[in-house]
């Protein structure tokens, strides 16, 4: 167990958590058909495969969705296989890919969540809450893509992944996260970076710490994404949600 309760960023959208004495990778094996968007470096993944620390002794894999930008059946199934003591909770379709690339992996390690659209289905396992919550996913041509939030809950830490969800009430206003306390965000750059977005995150969500994820390798950036969120974020950052932009590999904020 670590010095504090944190969060490691090693791909795309991939958060490594770290609370009292779990572990959960959060779409942490990926590779992304789309070069713009980061995929963990290969001695990282290699490390993250054979379990090596701080990747041993994971409790529960998490994928938000089956899009390669956050999730690569191949190293997830090369992991497990290693791995023997982890779970994974995820879509059907994710599920799915995993038994289709090493179908000899227990049924029972691999969990379906299935909430309604805009609701969460409640999950405890390992001594973790996890709530699995059905977003819309960003993008007119996606609306068909189950996407899955996460909520997850470890000694009275609080730390929720919403994936690729749409930054717009709907995915929010039935949930009552407001109530909740959480301690970290992780969300997609437009919910910093657009008016709209920090409404939703300010009026339905209400954390204390933001971690940005999902932004582009900055060679690659050619719509200049990075910049224009930074700057708008400069604009309000006094009066808004203490916010943290990972963009290095295996930097890491605390919980």
């Amino acid at each position: 167990m670590g010095e504090f309760n944190k969060a490691t960023y090693v791909s795309n959208a991939g958060l490594l958590l770290e609370l009292y004495d779990k572990k959960i990778l959060i779409d942490g094996f990926c590779n992304s058909i789309l070069p713009i968007y980061k995929n963990p470096p290969n001695r990282l993944k290699e490390k993250m495969i054979l379990g090596v620390p701080p990747f041993d002794n994971i409790d529960i894999l998490l994928f938000t969705h089956h899009h390669s930008d956050h999730f690569d059946s191949k190293s997830t199934g090369e992991f497990l296989k290693n791995n023997k003591n982890t779970l994974v909770v995820s879509t059907s379709k994710v599920i799915e890919e995993i038994n289709n690339v090493y179908c000899e992996i227990e049924e029972d390690r691999l969990i379906i969540a299935k909430p309604l659209l805009y609701s969460g289905e409640d999950t405890y396992i390992k001594g973790i809450n996890i709530q699995s919550i059905s977003m819309l996913h960003q993008g007119e041509e996606y609306q068909d893509v189950e996407n899955l939030g996460f909520l997850i809950e470890i000694g009275g830490k609080k730390v929720l992944h919403v994936g690729d969800a749409k930054p717009i009430k709907e995915n929010y206003m039935e949930l009552g996260l407001t109530h909740k306390n959480i301690d970290l965000l992780g969300v997609t750059f437009p919910y910093v970076g657009v008016h709209t977005g920090r409404q939703v995150i300010e009026k339905y969500i209400k954390p204390q710490k933001i971690a940005v994820i999902h932004l582009p390798h900055r060679e690659l950036d050619q719509y200049g994404w990075i910049d224009a969120t930074r700057k708008s974020y400069r604009r309000v950052q006094h009066s808004f949600v203490e916010t943290v932009f990972l963009e290095e590999i295996e930097a890491t904020i605390e919980i």
